[in-house]
């Protein structure tokens, strides 16, 4: 895997008992990609809407493992490991949250030039409202002819 990569996130957070009901999360974005230790680590930026400062984001990935963590305008310090609950507080300009996640699931999917995580988990937001969410980091190595390869293949 190359050090420039594509980063895809993708979120499915179910907000109420319909189907309809529901959020997406979807980010696009170049990183930067490091391998240590049998630890993936990723580091990049992302803009939240209406503000001018980005986003600073490192993640972790191991087998049943990820960590991410978020600087700047928003911050946060969320960790998921398959079978485990944890406490984190979401800090934005708006206020703070306290979420509760009960990760059912985290998987790991290495190939030469793609690494996939999925998360599932149940997030609690200030001890009240309970959503079942699902979410899916996509690392694609950067393709030197074309930019970065759809595929994650050459």
């Amino acid at each position: 895997m190359k050090k420039d990569v594509l980063i895809t996130v993708t979120g499915l957070i179910y907000t109420g008992d319909g189907e309809d009901e529901k959020d997406y999360i979807d980010v696009i974005t170049p990183g930067k990609y490091y391998l240590k230790e049998d630890r993936h680590f990723l580091v990049y930026e992302e803009m939240l809407e209406g503000c001018d400062e980005p986003i600073r984001n490192f993640v972790t990935i191991m087998p049943d493992y990820v960590k991410i963590r978020k600087t700047g305008i928003v911050c946060s310090e969320m960790e998921f490991r398959t079978g485990e609950s944890r406490t984190a507080f979401y800090s934005t300009p708006f206020g703070e949250l306290q979420m509760e996640t009960d990760t059912s699931a985290v998987t790991l999917a290495e190939e030469e030039e793609q690494i996939r995580a999925d998360i599932r988990y149940v997030m609690t937001v200030n001890g009240v409202q309970r959503n079942n969410c699902f979410v899916k980091i996509l690392i694609q190595s950067k393709d030197s002819e074309s930019g970065f390869s759809i595929t994650g293949r050459k």
